[in-house]
């Protein structure tokens, strides 16, 4: 395992030193905040939200994003990502209010709860984007993107894809990405690490 991780190291040490006028093909991986679409469809959707006897509570959602990016030219780029993410949270019964009608129970989410529950579930999404890079500098470029993607939930949710800006920083091999976003994979903001093939 230390062998392997050597090779990985040295490579990727090498690999920054070397031109990147040739490099078209890139694979990236980035985190961020999971999307909005994913939020709506999932049980954890709504912190704090009553649902029946229980209130969902401390809802962590984490996931992480692979891409593969397509230069053409110096100004576009064409970016395919795929999303892996994992929402916990945890459900807590309450007890129904004392005297209240139990065909129309209230219940008393001010107590101790009766009981709760930690769940945890993994879903997916993908998306594809189209990348403008409106300010190209040595070290960094400045751009735009576009596209749509979908969920694979329950149901399945077609989304848009909309960055209003992204920064790429870094003229090696390897190189670091910032974007603002709404989109399937991850909402307000993603960021993460690049490597051009």
């Amino acid at each position: 395992m230390k062998r392997i991780l050597l090779i990985i190291v040295a490579v990727l040490f090498t690999a920054g030193t070397a031109s990147t006028q040739e490099s078209r093909h890139a694979i990236e991986i980035t985190t961020g905040y999971v999307g909005i679409p994913i939020s709506l469809e999932s049980p954890g959707f709504g912190y704090g939200w009553n649902v029946g006897k229980s209130v969902i509570k401390d809802y962590y959602p984490y996931g992480i994003n692979v891409g593969y990016t397509l230069s053409l030219g110096k100004r576009w780029e064409v970016s395919a990502q795929g999303n892996v993410h994992l929402n916990m949270f945890v459900l807590a019964q309450y007890p129904m209010v004392p005297g209240c009608d139990p065909h129309d129970p209230d219940y008393d989410f001010d107590a101790d709860p009766i009981s709760t529950e930690r769940i945890k579930e993994f879903g997916y999404a993908a998306a594809i984007s189209v990348r403008y890079k409106w300010l190209v500098r040595e070290n960094f470029c400045l751009y735009s993107a576009l596209g749509g993607g979908l969920t694979f939930e329950y149901p399945e949710l077609p989304f848009p894809y909309i960055a209003p800006v992204g920064i790429k920083f870094g003229k090696g091999r390897v190189y670091g990405l910032v974007e603002a976003n709404i989109s399937p994979l991850n909402t307000f903001g993603m960021a993460g690490l690049g490597v051009r093939l």
